[in-house]
């Protein structure tokens, strides 16, 4: 029974695992059709490479985009992907963020690639135009249906291997970006739920397996008690080892 349960602990650990390493890139897209790299097109200094595009429909908000990083356009658009920003200004709305892109290579003879944002129930989907002439240009196409945001993006890099070894950013800032979370980040996170998931399952299992109580729930609970005196017995061993005093150490 103790094998069920470390095998169903690490079989949801490897799918967690999973999920966050094949999380979509932002920036690049690989596909069989070849890559997709927005990289150069988004600015990098916190603002947008597209701002406030008036759809031919209406003339009622304004929208703004930027490709691969995240930007700020205020009162209330902080590191998104996409903003929608009424016509006077004093009104701003999140319509998707960076770490939300999810990638279509396009189905079907003639369809076009496209990135999809999304932030809470709203999404904006940005559809990839291939430009051959060094034209470049986004154009907003309104809200239809209700909190669904179209785009067309035209430029070289949204051809496919357009931009597969174009430069890092177009625009640098010594501030940076202000947005998306490091490796270090990610691993802090993936430690932390894999400690969740071990003194849970364990207490769990404990429980209403092995019928323990109180403190008996806690997972090798003895080495858990008994980690502070290894740790003061170690700094005690560094201790006399730097200052060449001799020590009680012992051994654990």
């Amino acid at each position: 029974m103790l094998s069920l349960f470390s095998s169903t602990v690490f079989f949801f650990n490897l799918v967690f695992i999973s999920s966050v390493i094949r999380a979509e890139n932002p920036c690049r897209f690989d596909h069989t059709k070849g890559t997709i790299d927005l990289t150069s097109v988004g600015r990098t200094d916190g603002t947008a490479a597209y701002i406030d595009k008036t759809p031919p429909t209406s003339g009622d908000y304004k929208y703004s985009y930027n490709p691969c990083k995240p930007f700020t356009e205020l009162p209330s658009c902080v590191n998104v992907a996409a903003c929608q920003v009424s016509a006077d200004k004093k009104y701003s709305f999140s319509i998707g963020l960076q770490d939300s892109a999810s990638w279509n290579p396009g189905t079907g003879l003639g369809s076009l690639p496209s990135v999809t944002y999304s932030d809470g129930v709203k999404q904006a989907s940005v559809t990839l135009q291939c430009s051959t002439d060094g034209s470049e240009s986004l154009e907003a196409l309104g809200e239809s249906p209700t909190n669904f945001y179209k785009f067309r993006l035209t430029h070289k890099c949204a051809c496919w291997d357009g931009c597969k070894n174009s430069p890092d950013t177009t625009t640098k800032s010594s501030k940076g970006s202000g947005g998306g979370i490091g490796g270090g980040a990610v691993f802090v996170i993936i430690l932390f739920v894999l400690a969740i998931v071990y003194f849970v399952g364990f207490a769990l299992f404990a429980r209403f397996r092995l019928q323990r109580t109180g403190v008996d729930l806690v997972a090798n609970r003895t080495f858990w008690v008994a980690l502070p005196g290894y740790a003061k017995d170690g700094a005690v061993y560094l201790y006399g080892r730097v200052t060449n005093k001799s020590t009680n150490y012992q051994s654990v």
